[in-house]
């Protein structure tokens, strides 16, 4: 690293550190990571300078044996007042240098174990050591740090990745990019348990350091690669968060990157199929936002790139799998356009592809799993075209599909969400067809099993919307078997989970295409129960955020179609009065004429 960017990194460094210490109060755990000795001395002294401003001498331990390193480490930080220590303090922050012979394997050991012994002292730490406390550990120790002291790791203040006044030893990149996988790591199992602010935390932290080895290193096939890697990380931890502009920026970012790599590298398998992978992911952020022509566009071109895949390596599994994935997402975008046979289409070739998957690598959990969501894609088809038998007959299969990989897994969240999602649309079918106490069952199962879900994952976003879509349906069965009283309270459950999740999520075209359904059910019982007025207000409601999903999406489909079903509802209660709501129901009549009756 050039001097000039050495001496700028290590500012910005300072600079947030000083920051956080200037704000922070208390007890603060601060990791520094760094192989030169001379910078890490400098980021001390600063340190230091910085506390004896505030009449806080600090307390530099600096361990000499690795056989009682733990012991000296515990004695400073939580009996700071005991032994030989300079400056001993209860309030005076503590400095624990462990750098000590840094390629040494009796240090190495002893430095995981103190980690370990730290971590398991956590609570403590936060009751007995009322100050900041800094761990210095050499660079090639930052994986060990996930590992050894996960609960540490988790309450980190901040963790200073000290520049080099000298040329890096090759082993640097080497150590950053590790530390980028473990976050990465971190971050995967923190969004899989539902707590995705800490994954969108460990991803970030992961991106930060892949854009720092692009600095360093410049434009190598694998720092751009791991780059657009960590960015479809980011994308996705936004994209759960339901912030969809942020999710797309950095899908696109990694998109112009593997663009870049295709221009360098040719058209390589691994060029190919990330490019798909971008592909797909802009597709889905833009389908999302409700950009079905963007996202379809996305889509194809992914199909493509698949499809040319196969002309190059033939029916491998892995090809065939991305294939099917892509031919599923193309018949999404054409299903939420309204092109039913089109997206049926695209479901069933998807379909026969998991089917041959199976015969050739029998009922593995993957096989089995990419099979029931062929299963339910194809049934949704068939559901909106008005085939209700061949949609009840997918929908089952896949139900015992699930069934049967519950008895193989347990009951992880993934499988019982799949169960949940089986048994909703066995009993939307089964709604549809006239058999409401069927219906009404399979409906209740799924709402046990998302109550559950609530449970052990906790308030996610796709834990609430999960829930109340199925209290939602629940709620209809209800209504349509006659209990109002009983669907008002399914409905009005369900409603007060989509306005927390407005207020959480923000207005995306989801969020608010969700609340104005859930209003609309809500406006539907109050008025077969004769309280027109509350009828009146909810469907209103409903229609000032139809009219907003309007103006951001535009003429859509599946807009006009909730726009017209609105209207229908202010029809019947002779509440149609402005000239724009006459306006949108003739739009409405104009392009969807078979609801004119």
């Amino acid at each position: 690293m050039p001097e000039a960017d050495a001496s700028q990194r290590f500012e910005a460094v300072w600079a947030e550190l000083k920051l956080l210490l200037e704000w922070r109060q208390g007890f603060a755990f601060y990791i520094v990571l760094g192989d030169d000795q001379r910078v890490s001395t400098r980021l001390r002294q600063r340190v230091e300078d910085f506390t004896l401003s505030r009449t806080q001498p600090l307390q530099w331990v600096k361990p000499e044996h690795c056989e009682t390193l733990v012991e000296t480490v515990l004695s400073a930080v939580l009996s700071p007042t005991q032994g030989d220590l300079p400056h001993a303090d209860s309030h005076a922050p503590v400095w624990l240098e462990l750098t000590t012979a840094p390629d040494d394997q009796h240090w190495n050991t002893a430095r995981q174990q103190a980690l370990a012994a730290l971590n398991q002292r956590r609570s403590r730490l936060e009751q007995l050591c009322p100050r900041p406390l800094f761990l210095q550990l050499p660079l090639k120790m930052a994986p060990d740090i996930v590992v050894w002291a996960p609960d540490l790791w988790s309450i980190r203040e901040y963790i200073a990745l000290l520049p080099s006044d000298a040329p890096r030893h090759a082993g640097s990149a080497d150590e950053l990019r590790d530390l980028s996988i473990s976050l990465d790591n971190v971050g995967q199992t923190e969004r899989d348990s539902g707590r995705l602010d800490a994954a969108l935390a460990a991803f970030r932290e992961s991106l930060e350091i892949c854009r720092r080895l692009r600095q360093t290193l410049g434009d190598t096939p694998q720092v751009l690669r791991d780059l657009s890697i960590s960015l479809n990380k980011v994308g996705e931890a936004e994209r759960d968060s339901g912030r969809l502009d942020a999710a797309l920026a950095a899908y696109r970012e990694s998109l112009e990157i593997r663009q870049q790599l295709r221009q360098t590298l040719g058209d390589t398998p691994q060029v190919l199929r990330d490019l798909s992978v971008s592909l797909n992911k802009v597709g889905e952020a833009e389908r999302d936002s409700g950009r079905l022509d963007a996202a379809l566009a996305a889509y194809r071109e992914s199909l493509e790139i698949r499809q040319r895949l196969r002309q190059m390596l033939g029916d491998t599994p892995q090809v065939l799998r991305d294939l099917s994935i892509s031919l599923d997402n193309v018949g999404h975008a054409e299903r939420d356009d309204g092109r039913l046979d089109a997206a049926l289409a695209a479901y069933r070739e998807s379909l026969k592809i998991c089917q041959r998957l199976r015969q050739t690598l029998g009922g593995t959990p993957q096989v089995l799993r990419d099979l029931s969501v062929s299963l339910d894609n194809v049934g949704e088809a068939e559901h909106g075209s008005g085939r209700l038998d061949a949609a009840l007959a997918a929908y089952r299969e896949s139900l015992e599909i699930r069934q049967r990989l519950r008895q193989t897994l347990g009951d992880t969240p993934q499988v019982l969400r799949d169960l949940s999602f089986s048994l909703y649309n066995v009993g939307k079918a089964e709604h549809d067809s006239g058999r409401l106490d069927a219906a009404l069952a399979a409906y209740r199962d799924s709402l046990d099993i998302c109550q559950r879900l609530r449970l052990t994952l906790g308030d996610t976003p796709q834990v609430l919307r999960d829930l109340s879509i199925s209290l939602n349906k629940v709620g209809d069965a209800e209504r349509d078997g006659g209990r109002l009283d009983a669907a008002l309270v399914a409905y009005r459950e369900s409603l007060d989970i989509f306005q927390r999740l407005q207020q959480a999520l923000g207005d995306t075209p989801q969020v608010l295409r969700d609340l104005s359904l859930s209003l609309d059910r809500v406006g539907d019982v109050e008025r077969d129960s004769g309280r027109l007025d509350a009828a009146l207000a909810a469907y209103r409601e409903s229609l000032e955020i139809r009219q907003r999903l309007r103006q951001t999406l535009g003429d859509t489909p599946q807009v006009i179609t909730g726009l017209a079903f609105n209207l229908r509802r202010l029809l019947a209660l002779n509440a149609v009065t402005t000239e724009a709501e006459r306006a949108a129901w003739q739009l409405a009549l104009n392009q969807l004429p078979k609801m004119s009756g």
